[in-house]
C-alpha cells in the first residue's frame, strides 16, 4: 500500500512537472518563416498592385507578431504569425484572381473585336 502511494505521488509529480513545462509557449520560429515566405510570395504575385489592402493587413499582423516576439509573448506571436500567413495567402490568391479576371476581359475584348471585323468584312463583300 505504501509503495502504491509513493508510485501515485511520483506519477502526480511527473504530471505536474510536464504540465508546468508545457505551459510556456515555444518561440514560433517556423511560423515566422512561413509568414515571411507567404508575404514574399504575395508580393511577387502582384499583391501590391492587385490586392493592396489584403497585403497591408498581412504586413501589419506580421509586424505585430514581431513586436510580440520582442516582448517574449510567444503565444500571441504564434497566433499573429498564423494570421499573417493566412492573410498573405489571401492577398496572393486575390492578386491571382484579379490578374485572371483582367486576362479574361482582355480575351473577351479581343474576341469581340475579331467578330466585329469579320462582320464588317463580310458585309463589305
Amino acid at each position: 500500500m505504501n509503495k502504491s502511494i509513493v508510485q501515485l505521488g511520483a506519477v502526480f509529480v511527473l504530471a505536474v512537472s510536464v504540465t508546468a513545462c508545457g505551459s510556456k509557449a515555444p518561440k514560433p520560429v517556423s511560423e515566422l518563416a512561413l509568414a515571411s515566405s507567404a508575404l514574399k510570395n504575395a508580393e511577387s504575385s502582384g499583391a501590391r498592385e492587385y490586392a493592396p489592402i489584403e497585403l497591408r493587413v498581412a504586413r501589419e499582423k506580421k509586424k505585430a507578431a514581431d513586436d510580440a516576439m520582442a516582448k517574449k509573448d510567444y503565444k500571441r506571436a504564434r497566433h499573429l504569425t498564423v494570421e499573417a500567413r493566412v492573410d498573405a495567402e489571401l492577398a496572393r490568391a486575390a492578386a491571382d484572381a484579379e490578374k485572371s479576371r483582367l486576362a479574361l476581359k482582355e480575351a473577351q475584348d479581343n474576341i469581340r473585336m475579331i467578330r466585329e471585323e469579320v462582320t464588317r468584312t463580310s458585309n463589305a463583300e
